[in-house]
């Protein structure tokens, strides 16, 4: 058995650890997202463990985090409320739920935000920036929704589909397994997890493997780098 091998068994049951029943389909993209600390955006009905899944992590690799709904965010939520200082300059009166400071970031329901909500998230997506300051502590920028209606077909009728600019700001787009897609083992598994509690030592071992896997990435690049541009030339060129 090859290294790569080995360490994809050591790593197979990494969400289960977690508590996270049904999602190892998912576990490399997620995985790759965290050690590379490029922007996720999961997709999936409700009930189907985004949340979950982003606060376990979020607690496991012990983050300072901030967890938005965004269908009822405003901008002091994020920031604060403006107060000048006796310089004349413009500071923030923050809060408990201010971004500054944080992390990492979880914008729920993103798909329901008002456009100029999602405006103001951006940056901070993009660019980890809010009102062109830095936030220099944060790390991880996460976003999940329900599917959006495809022509008017659909569940979801108050989730819109992303303006392309903001969609394209997230790396890895990773859509969550459903439950009629488990067999019935791992929906039992689902089922009786809200007694089992997290493996106290998941949260080390995942860090583990974020820095083994930023690690060798610099080897990836070596070996593949070349192929793997030209495949993204391809790719994009062919794009409608």
């Amino acid at each position: 058995m090859s290294a790569s091998e080995v360490a994809a068994t050591d790593t197979a049951d990494l969400f289960t650890r977690l508590g996270l029943y049904g999602l190892s389909s998912i576990q490399v993209p997620v995985l790759a997202s965290l050690a590379s600390e490029t922007p996720l955006l999961l997709t999936g009905s409700h009930g189907c463990g985004k949340s979950l899944l982003l606060e376990r992590i979020a607690n496991a690799l012990r983050l300072e985090w901030r967890h938005y709904n965004a269908s009822l965010l405003n901008f002091d939520d994020l920031v604060g409320y403006p107060l000048p200082d006796e310089h004349g300059q413009l500071r923030y009166v923050q809060t408990p739920a201010s971004v500054w400071g944080a992390e990492a970031v979880f914008v729920d329901e993103i798909s329901r935000a008002r456009v100029d909500i999602q405006n103001r998230l951006f940056p901070i997506i993009h660019e980890k920036r809010v009102q062109g300051i830095a936030l220099e502590r944060l790390r991880f920028r996460w976003a999940a929704l329900n599917p959006p209606p495809a022509d008017g077909e659909g569940d979801y009728a108050g989730s819109e589909p992303l303006d392309v600019a903001l969609a394209d700001r997230f790396a890895f787009h990773v859509a969550v397994p459903e439950w009629l897609s488990f067999p019935e083992t791992v929906r039992e598994q689902v089922v009786r997890a809200g007694g089992v509690a997290p493996d106290p030592d998941a949260g080390a071992e995942l860090q583990r493997v974020l820095l083994e896997t930023r690690l060798r990435q610099p080897l990836v690049e070596a070996r593949w780098g070349t192929a793997l541009a030209r495949y993204v030339r391809i790719a994009a060129g062919n794009r409608a």
